[in-house]
């Protein structure tokens, strides 16, 4: 069992954003995609997916590639935590 089940109460809030970023979550959405572009998300998840998980032979074979997608990971998930926070102030 993950920590996220053991805490949900702690994980079922943002805890990457600083509380500048919850109350403004926009230019963390921004600046992902200034950073990469939709194709390249699309592109990291499906490796990720699908490369990662079906082929013994994957492109994360090399340290740096299993960083990039590290990398992509942590700031997915950070961009996920402004859109959750973002999408409440709609209500």
């Amino acid at each position: 069992m993950h920590n996220f089940n053991l805490h949900s109460n702690f994980y079922n809030q943002p805890i990457l954003l600083t509380d500048e970023e919850k109350q403004d979550p926009l230019p963390v959405i921004r600046s992902f995609f200034e950073d990469v572009k939709l194709v390249e998300v699309r592109t990291h998840l499906y490796n990720l997916l699908v490369v990662g998980l079906t082929t013994p032979n994957t492109i994360y074979e090399e340290a740096s590639e299993r960083d990039a997608a590290i990398c992509f990971v942590k700031q997915l998930e950070k961009v996920i935590e402004a859109v959750f926070v973002y999408a409440k102030t709609l209500k």
